[in-house]
């Protein structure tokens, strides 16, 4: 099914609706500094990102169009392996998400469907239809569990991820459990099938999670509660994998602890086990199958992450990765001001350390400044 048949399914039924629209339109733009890998020299270029996002609800029913425009300047960096690379790996969908880019010299820019969803929500059952978000896990850097949309701590916009093409059914069994199953059609036509039955049992949500696909299974768990009275909020998720495509068989688990500080402070802190790595090539070469967040060259990596309002203007914020058996580390720091209700200026650094030979030792380090509006 092409985007085109999609999107022409849902503008037919919209008619038949009363609809009620809350549009927004969001521009986003990065100028950054960087050695793309795997060069040895820094770059300069420009990415923008316009955003036009409506939901549309009555009563009980809603549906959410989340489009792009993207724009890439800055010819070098658009010439460098690293970008086409990142621009071959195509969204887990029977169809194409992206148009063709349009070369204009130093730049480029593509359209991107990145959500277009129809669904029926009330208090007991909420079922989606569509490029959707597939929420599953709990952690807040590595998400192990999540095999729809999982996030990218290393990415620039760790949250900016493909939809699934799917359809999700979410039952409550109560105020604090339900069930979920999802059928997800995958970019060769074949089906991921997944469900999750969660409920609360006193000191914590407890959630079963199972995943089957042509290229990988996964039974798994989720855990999130509250530490006593410490006011420290626990979680882990994680599970057995069986992944067809390399034929490796490993578990991996995540333990993390999140605390607010009263003066305004953030914290959190996570821990990611894998009990097998994987080589670079074996990691680069499969991008598009199920488990590719999966795979890491080390076994062990510790994350944490601060957040702090400085006052009203201005927040910053400041994310780890340390590889214990390398002793490499990646650092994000951010400085973020508030110009208006509506917009925002940053600066943020990309920054790696260790031996050449070390996963991030080996990566140069890229700047940016960041400008936010919404309309």
């Amino acid at each position: 099914m092409k985007i085109v048949n999609l999107a022409a399914l849902l503008c037919l039924t919209l008619p038949l609706m009363a609809i009620e629209h809350d549009i927004t339109i969001e521009n986003t733009n990065f100028t950054l500094s960087k050695v793309p890998y795997p060069s040895e020299e820094r770059v300069l270029y420009n990415y923008n990102r316009l955003r036009l996002t409506d939901k549309i609800k009555e009563e009980n029913w809603f549906v959410t169009i989340i489009a792009d425009i993207d724009n890439y300047y800055g010819k070098d960096y658009i010439d460098s392996f690293e970008y086409q690379y990142l621009r071959g790996i195509k969204a887990d969908t029977p169809f194409d998400i992206e148009t063709n880019a349009k070369d204009y010299g130093s730049g480029e820019v593509f359209g991107r469907l990145h959500r277009l969803n129809v669904g029926y929500a009330d208090e007991t059952h909420n079922i989606v239809f569509g490029l959707q978000k597939i929420s599953m896990g709990v952690g807040r850097i590595w998400t192990p569990t999540d095999l729809f949309n999982p996030r990218n701590p290393l990415a620039l916009e760790p949250d900016q991820i493909y939809g699934a093409y799917a359809l999700s059914y979410t039952y409550a069994l109560g105020e604090l459990s339900e069930v979920m199953g999802v059928v997800a059609k995958r970019h060769d036509h074949s089906y991921k099938y997944a469900g999750r039955i969660k409920g609360n049992f006193g000191v914590a949500d407890i959630a079963l999670d199972l995943l089957s696909s042509n290229d990988a299974q996964m039974i798994a768990y989720e855990i999130e509660g509250n530490l006593f009275d410490t006011g420290i909020e626990y979680r882990s998720e994680g599970g057995y994998f069986n992944d067809k495509l390399l034929d490796k068989e490993f578990f991996q688990a995540i333990l993390g602890l999140d605390y607010g500080f009263q003066n305004g402070l953030t914290v959190m802190t996570e821990w990611l086990y894998s009990s097998k790595t994987y080589t670079f090539d074996e990691i680069l070469l499969t991008q598009e199958s199920t488990l590719s967040n999966n795979r890491h060259l080390s076994s062990n990596y510790v994350g944490a992450s601060a957040y702090y309002d400085f006052n009203l203007l201005i927040n910053g914020s400041l994310s780890v990765i340390y590889v214990p058996e390398d002793q490499s580390s990646y650092i994000a720091p951010l400085i973020e001001y508030s110009i208006s209700d509506d917009a925002s200026i940053a600066l943020g650094a990309m920054l790696y350390s260790g031996a050449n030979e070390s996963e991030f030792g080996s990566l140069g380090n890229s700047y940016y400044l960041r400008v936010k509006a919404t309309f």
